[in-house]
This record gives structure tokens, C-alpha cells and sequence, in this order.
């Protein structure tokens, strides 16, 4: 996450917040951090069949990948 923090003069910041009495007059640090709206934009509803074709995988080849996984665990 990204910020700013910079040290100036109370008194040019009395115009933007109210500052404490405490503070006038004196050195303060500013950190200024970016507020993330908490609503989330509304996703698209999933379509398993969007993705039908994105793997170049024939199931004959998973198939082996899985016997041949399966035959590692019986080996150990």
C-alpha cells in the first residue's frame, strides 16, 4: 500500500483539520493514506464453460499423469 508522510508546520494545516492546541506552532507528521472502498465491484457471475478449451490436454494424458502419481504413493 502506498502513502505519504512528510513533517511540516502545524500551522498550514490549521485551514484543513482542526489542530490541538498542543500541536501549534510545532513540527507535526502528516500521513496521508488512500481509504479502499470496502464495496467490492460486482464479479460476473462464473461460466464454467467460459474456460472449455484453455487447456491443450488431451484425457488421455491426464489420465496417465494420474496412474502414474497413484503408482508413486504405492511405491513409497
Amino acid at each position: 500500500m502506498q502513502f505519504v508522510r512528510t513533517i511540516v508546520e502545524s500551522n498550514r494545516l490549521e485551514k484543513i483539520v482542526d489542530i490541538p492546541k498542543e500541536f501549534k506552532n510545532q513540527k507535526v507528521e502528516v500521513l496521508i493514506l488512500p481509504i479502499y472502498d470496502k464495496k467490492k465491484k460486482k464479479r460476473d457471475a462464473f461460466n464454467p464453460n467460459d474456460y472449455e478449451g484453455i487447456l491443450n490436454v488431451d484425457i488421455e494424458s491426464i489420465d496417465n499423469e494420474i496412474r502414474n502419481m497413484r503408482e508413486e504413493w504405492e511405491r513409497v
